[in-house]
């Protein structure tokens, strides 16, 4: 491969890529490319609360993060200005004119119909017909890469499985060649099992250039996981853990504020330690931005739920030695404290989902809004590596390309 296989991007790549967000929601996907130095040209939300949600937070994590893209002001923080139906067809059409040729589009849809606890109506629901409003503004737009993320339902349901395959053949009639994997967080260190259909796709000319230039293509995600080889156009980043949910004797449920199982603590190796609930909260006081933040109406069960029985529909009580389920407060789910009888606070659901301390959201935001911003989002740290994934495919694409 030559000169192409000594790759260094964290060195030798400072560049910015220019990015379009769909259902933006409060940035938490949008944070991870940021602090890989993907600059928002624009971020597409219809709800009004997330709206004031994501400029407030971003504002003051630009202000204070120490990260090399935001401190050397290689990115800056664009404000949205206005609520946008994205699968109003005239909007479509509109940002395809506008943002022609730029790099990237990163997005979710509201993933309810396609959720297992949500209301499961597939690509018929309103919600799930936001698949094909990504699927335009793609056809519209011809980025260079795109970046698709939702429940894992809509891949390993049959019915729903309909629609993404829907999705992915369009992808590729469209000249984008695509991976695809359910990834989970605790595989990449935070504590949190959120398992995720994740897609990502380079247009077909990037990597004709790629595969002329010396680089190698595969579709083996247990290959593409699990390797450090840049001669690869693209993979994933590399697990940390494979199957962390079964591999070690995790503590079972323990009494609520009962006694600690020492023997049950002494078998979790040291570098599984990263993702219990205890470590993402370690270092949290009244002084920590929205951590005094939660809602205050109580119940009995509060005081009879066990520490770890996370399987119940509703009330689940997290396990300080264990990793979170899936950050979900919707639906009437309620995830109590492993130690207090109360709902988590908003740090400590953003703690889950990898969010930096200095994303804040702002207190006149209403809990049911600020729960909801982190409950649709994507772990912010998981964001990050795929970006850094992605970037390192564009770097190849520069030197191949000048």
């Amino acid at each position: 491969m030559g000169v192409y296989k000594l790759l260094d991007v964290n060195i030798s790549d400072n560049r910015t890529h220019s990015v379009l967000s769909l259902f933006s929601g409060g940035g938490l996907l949008d944070l991870g490319f940021i602090n890989q130095g993907f600059q928002i040209e624009k971020a597409l939300e219809i709800n009004k609360s997330f709206i004031e949600g994501y400029n407030y937070a971003m504002k003051d994590y630009f202000s204070n993060t120490s990260n090399f893209f935001v401190s050397q002001k290689l990115v800056y923080h664009k404000d949205i200005k206005e609520q946008v139906d994205a699968s109003n067809q005239e909007i479509q059409k509109e940002i395809g004119n506008t943002y022609q040729g730029i790099t990237g589009i990163i997005g979710g849809p509201p993933c309810q119909d396609y959720s297992v606890g949500g209301k499961n109506e597939g690509i018929k629901g309103e919600r799930g017909k936001l698949i094909l409003s990504y699927l335009n503004f793609v056809k519209s737009v011809r980025p260079a890469f795109l970046f698709f993320e939702n429940v894992a339902g809509l891949y390993r349901t049959k019915e729903h499985r309909k629609g993404f395959t829907y999705l992915i053949e369009n992808l590729k009639k469209n000249g984008y060649e695509l991976w695809f994997d359910i990834l989970n967080p605790l595989e990449y260190g935070i504590p949190q099992d959120r398992p995720r259909i994740i897609v990502v796709g380079f247009r077909k000319e990037i990597v004709s250039k790629l595969l002329g230039a010396g680089f190698s293509l595969s579709h083996d995600n247990q290959k593409l996981k699990n390797t450090n080889s840049e001669e690869l156009i693209f993979k994933w980043p590399k697990v940390l853990f494979h199957d962390p949910k079964n591999s070690i004797d995790w503590p079972n449920r323990w009494g609520f504020m009962g006694q600690e199982m020492e023997e049950e603590i002494s078998k979790i190796p040291d570098k599984y330690k990263v993702l219990q609930v205890s470590r993402a909260f370690s270092g949290l006081t009244e002084l920590t931005p929205n951590q005094k933040e939660f809602f205050k109406p109580k119940s009995e069960k509060f005081w009879v739920i066990e520490e770890g029985d996370t399987f119940r529909k509703s009330f689940k009580r997290l396990h300080r030695y264990r990793f979170s389920p899936t950050v979900a407060y919707g639906n009437n789910e309620v995830h109590l404290h492993p130690t207090e009888a109360r709902r988590l606070t908003v740090r400590e659901a953003l703690r889950l989902q990898s969010v930096p301390d200095e994303y804040i959201l702002p207190s006149n935001l209403t809990l049911t809004s600020k729960f909801k911003i982190i409950s649709n989002g994507v772990p912010t740290k998981q964001a990050e590596l795929i970006a850094l994934e992605i970037r390192k495919t564009l770097y190849k694409y520069s030197l191949v390309d000048s």
